[in-house]
């Protein structure tokens, strides 16, 4: 489970204690293609980190399978508000492709910050990370056209491969139709 610390390490210095107690906070776990890491109504206990696989947080707007995440290998998920707040959530979080991840409760995680400042920093870094995360994207969604964001999404090509395209599309606010007759005016090239 080396992977975790690896990944924590690009934001905060950990010492030896710091990554003993962190993994005492870690399970490891196989997980099939299109299994819920998380379903519908219930509370994030955990946050996961994909060691290999691809998955996604989505939820139903009026019936329509909206994508608003994906998290590829070496990404970390989970469903923030409802970790924080302990709370129901509307969101599930699905593997796209089978794999497995590293498993870190919170709750126990939680109880390592008055004992190990460096650990409780790097949570902060994380939420500060993930917030600018979300502002980009919300941004994203007000300022650029769904062709400037499926662009940008194109330099991703892991999340190209790897993902369906009705996710894509459901990602970029559009429809699989509209998707298509973008992917096809980008692949025309002039005389």
């Amino acid at each position: 489970m080396q992977e975790i610390i690896i990944y924590f390490e690009q934001f905060q210095r950990l010492t030896d204690a710091d990554k003993k107690a962190i993994l005492a906070t870690c399970s490891l776990r196989n997980v099939d293609k299109r299994e819920l890491l998380e379903d519908f109504g219930s509370t994030s206990k955990i946050l996961y980190f994909i060691k290999s696989g691809t998955a996604r947080t989505f939820y139903y707007k009026d019936g329509t399978d909206v994508t608003e995440y994906f998290a590829l290998e070496g990404d970390l998920v989970t469903r923030v508000k409802s970790m924080l707040t302990q709370e129901p959530s509307l969101k599930a979080i699905e593997m796209i492709e089978e794999g497995e991840v590293i498993m870190i409760n919170t709750l126990s995680f939680f109880d390592l910050f008055d004992a190990f400042p460096n650990i409780e920093r790097l949570y902060r870094i994380l939420l500060q990370n993930a917030y600018i995360e979300t502002v980009d994207r919300l941004e994203s969604i007000q300022f650029k056209s769904a062709r400037e964001r499926y662009e940008a999404l194109i330099n991703e090509d892991d999340l190209i491969q790897k993902v369906p395209l009705k996710y894509l599309a459901s990602y970029l606010g559009i429809t699989p139709e509209s998707l298509s007759r973008i992917r096809a005016s980008l692949q025309k090239k002039p005389f």
